[in-house]
């Protein structure tokens, strides 16, 4: 039987970024009939669709297509809803439904606010407003997408919600690094709120969907070599995607309320474990 599964990634645009290759790690579990990339630029978005399709075999069961999705933006968001709601829309007669959603968009400050060869912005010269931005979207952004798609997510017999969050959310982790690779304290502390975020969202959201098959884990992909650090990662996208991918199929009697990572967390390749508060 072909799967009729769906799943939406956000911040998926970037061929060499997580998300594109989380999305690519699902279709090629064949568990899914159709997986959305979803990016602010309609251009974008639909040639990084075409390209993850390219990357499949060509009897896959899985279509893959794109949401034209500003996560920063209420109206975006609303719209994207509306969209996902409607059979003209890119789930086609699987509208309505949203089997799974991967909140990975993210930021690591404020556009404009890194000096060149900066990765994160430095805590000494952190202000308010660098705070309320990446807060905004590296929290506030899944809290508000996610409630606008759990009527979608209510409707599916086995709802998952992926948060990407990060080690350095983590204060048993961070406290423990030397000084120069501790990264920003605004990235880490929107990771530590969105940590929390997970565990309200996995306590809450299966009553208020009535569906207590929704399951809500963050996974942290590690020091990913991608272009969101500079391609200073140890980690290859994959390595990193696999923690993701791992909570986004979980059956019905897995776990919620999951912080979970890769080694070196855990003991054997392929574990996955709790991150430390």
């Amino acid at each position: 039987m072909s799967p009729i599964r769906s799943a939406l990634v956000t911040g998926s645009t970037d061929p060499s970024g997580l998300g594109f290759t989380a999305a690519l790690l699902l279709a090629k579990t064949g568990a899914f009939s159709k997986i959305l990339l979803s990016g602010r630029r309609k251009d974008t978005a639909e040639v990084a669709a075409k390209e993850l399709q390219s990357k499949l075999p060509t009897d896959s069961p899985t279509q893959i297509g794109y949401l034209v999705l500003d996560v920063t933006s209420s109206q975006s968001i609303a719209d994207a809803a509306q969209t996902l709601s409607s059979p003209d829309g890119p789930l086609g007669a699987q509208a309505g439904v949203l089997d799974v959603l991967v909140n990975n968009a993210g930021i690591g400050a404020p556009p404009g606010r890194l000096s060149p060869g900066e990765i994160f912005l430095k805590t000494d010269v952190t202000i308010a407003q660098d705070i309320v931005t990446v807060m905004a979207t590296n929290v506030g952004a899944v809290v508000e997408l996610t409630n606008a798609l759990l009527p979608l997510l209510a409707k599916s017999s086995a709802p998952r919600v992926v948060n990407t969050s990060s080690a350095r959310g983590s204060l048993a982790f961070t406290s423990g690094l030397p000084a120069e690779r501790t990264g920003a304290l605004v990235y880490n502390a929107s990771k530590a709120a969105l940590n929390m975020t997970t565990v309200m969202q996995s306590l809450n959201l299966p009553h208020a969907a009535q569906n207590s098959n929704l399951k809500v884990n963050a996974a942290s992909p590690g020091h990913v070599k991608t272009q969101f650090n500079g391609f200073t990662g140890a980690r290859t996208p994959e390595a990193g995607a696999g923690a993701i991918v791992y909570l986004a199929i979980l059956p019905n009697d897995g776990i919620s309320q999951l912080v979970g990572d890769h080694p070196l967390f855990s003991e054997k390749e392929g574990d996955f474990v709790q991150i430390p508060w």
